[in-house]
């Protein structure tokens, strides 16, 4: 079987090497470390690049693959992760990875967080800003008072991840600056919700619907073996971080991973995802996100939590490929 691999890099948007504004791309490296993987469990790989890279071969008839790995993120557009997928559907072409309806909700945190919510997950509390090109201070300090929420504060935009234009804000003069810088650059609704002082916490999936299940828990902490107080974009293009294994407690645990497969379930994620946490202070996971399309980098949380469970790198991308080839009845 030929696995192809969608991927985008900084180069093929001209975008800067320090740009933190725009930062979720992948490196090549990381790709090259997925590549050799694939290839050491047996399939042949096609290398397609970006979404336009993959429309070019769909059109002139090269796409020479079984099934194609999503990994690419797109820029600038809140359909940017579910145009492959979409693209992918519409020309009958089997594919590893979530559906484009799944990948344009996960993309609406708003949207994604009143979903969780109705399932009784809990979710940070917060308030949603309309789009605005200046911000009205007196209005978003209301609808903070009203939801009873203080300083210190997490301030996102709602269409973007990567932790691209996420704030800590500690005072108003803060709180404006993050809400018009992310106004400025990503011309999309912002976020403002509690912030959850603890541990930056992860649960990654492989697998689908029934057979979906939760690997371990892992936990982000810096190079001296700290936790992170704020985990930021600057932390994951440039810091010196590590992913280790969370030593809870088992009824914490089974929380994590029960609200991570009742969300994964529900929106119909496939193949790998993951959801990410915040554990309180007094030992209450609240869960902060998914990510239907999780980066699969050396040394990351799959390869992480795959350690723990006495597995490899190449048995991750192992499972998650055949899983995905099953479904479609694929072989070889």
């Amino acid at each position: 079987m030929k696995v192809g691999l969608t991927y985008d890099l900084r180069t093929d948007y001209g975008i800067e090497e320090n740009s933190m504004v725009y930062a979720d791309f992948c490196h090549p490296e990381e790709i090259g470390y997925m590549e050799r993987a694939i290839q050491r469990n047996g399939y042949e790989t096609l290398m397609i690049g970006n979404m336009f890279k993959l429309n070019d071969r769909i059109k002139n008839g090269t796409l020479d693959c079984d099934i194609v790995l999503v990994c690419d993120e797109g820029i600038a557009s809140r359909n940017r992760e579910a145009i492959v997928p979409a693209l992918l559907e519409l020309n009958k072409i089997p594919y590893i990875g979530s559906d484009a309806y799944c990948m344009g909700l996960s993309q609406n945190k708003y949207h994604t967080k009143l979903v969780a919510q109705a399932l009784g997950i809990r979710f940070p509390k917060g308030i949603y800003l309309e789009y605005s090109e200046k911000p009205d201070m007196d209005a978003v300090c209301g609808m903070l008072s009203e939801q009873g929420l203080t300083y210190p504060l997490i301030v996102k935009p709602n269409e973007e991840g990567y932790s691209m234009g996420v704030f800590l804000v500690r005072n108003d003069e803060e709180l404006q600056h993050a809400l018009q810088s992310d106004f400025d650059n990503y011309h999309e609704p912002v976020l403002v919700e509690e912030f959850i002082e603890g541990k930056e916490m992860y649960v990654p999936i492989i697998g689908t619907g029934k057979d979906a299940y939760a690997m371990e828990v892992g936990v982000v902490i810096d190079e001296s073996g700290s936790d992170l107080e704020f985990f930021c974009v600057e932390d994951k293009c440039h810091g010196e971080i590590q992913d280790v294994i969370a030593e809870l407690p088992e009824p914490v645990k089974q929380r994590m991973f029960d609200d991570s497969l009742k969300l994964f379930r529900h929106m119909e994620c496939r193949d790998f995802g993951r959801c990410d946490f915040r554990m309180t202070k007094e030992g209450e996971p609240v869960m902060i996100e998914i990510t239907p399309r999780p980066g699969l980098s050396e040394k990351g949380p799959y390869e992480t939590c795959a350690k723990a469970l006495g597995k490899t790198y190449d048995w991750v991308l192992k499972e998650i490929i055949d899983g995905a080839a099953k479904r479609y009845g694929l072989t070889g």
